[in-house]
């Protein structure tokens, strides 16, 4: 079986680099455009799916740098206008979730191809980011209780006078599968137009 990293050895490696860029930096835009516009979706943006297809389908050195800088920069637009400090201890956390995020995508790049491992590595992905964050939370806040009834209170309810945090995690994995998905497609249509491509040019 081939891996996901085999379809951008040849000639049309660049082509296919640029439309992940374009697709990574596009979701980027979705993700500040759904802060004002879309409120009552809190957390609908798909920082994991970005990550995660980042490490999967981009190159080297760009596989890190550019959906890992990407998310930063949106989240210093998002910090302006939205009025949250732009580093703190909880962006730090979230970043270094972001890495290791797209550390899963770099592995799973090695891998021979397959859907439900696909799948598994976004959900996986954005669930090692609502745990870590959100213990985090629970750490670093004193509004919570101590103890383990804090931390269940994190990862559930949350705080009063927020939405549930599970809605959070419910709306991020949301859009994670939906835009995992494109990105996915995307990346099953390119290689079948560049396999016929190479046939082509081979015959």
């Amino acid at each position: 079986m081939k891996s996901f990293y085999s379809l951008r050895k040849g000639g049309h490696e660049m082509g296919f680099v640029y439309l992940v860029a374009l697709c990574i930096l596009l979701l980027a835009g979705f993700r500040i455009l759904r802060a004002g516009l879309l409120p009552e979706l809190p957390n609908f943006s798909p920082v994991a799916a970005v990550a995660l297809c980042g490490g999967l389908f981009l190159p080297g050195v760009l596989a890190w740098l550019l959906p890992v800088g990407i998310l930063f920069l949106s989240d210093l637009v998002l910090a302006m206008l939205l009025g949250y400090p732009v580093f703190g201890s909880a962006q730090f956390v979230s970043w270094s979730c972001i890495l290791a995020v797209v550390g899963i995508g770099r592995l799973l790049s090695k891998a021979s191809f397959s859907t439900p491992r696909f799948f598994s590595a976004l959900v996986g992905g954005g669930l090692l980011f609502y745990i870590v964050t959100n213990t985090t939370a629970w750490i670093g806040n004193p509004s919570y209780p101590s103890g383990l009834s804090g931390l269940f209170m994190s990862l559930t309810t949350g705080l009063p006078g927020y939405p549930p945090a599970w809605i959070f995690y419910r709306n991020a994995l949301i859009s994670d599968l939906i835009f995992g998905s494109l990105l996915l497609a995307i990346w099953a249509v390119a290689r079948r137009v560049l396999h016929e491509k190479s046939q082509t040019v081979g015959a």
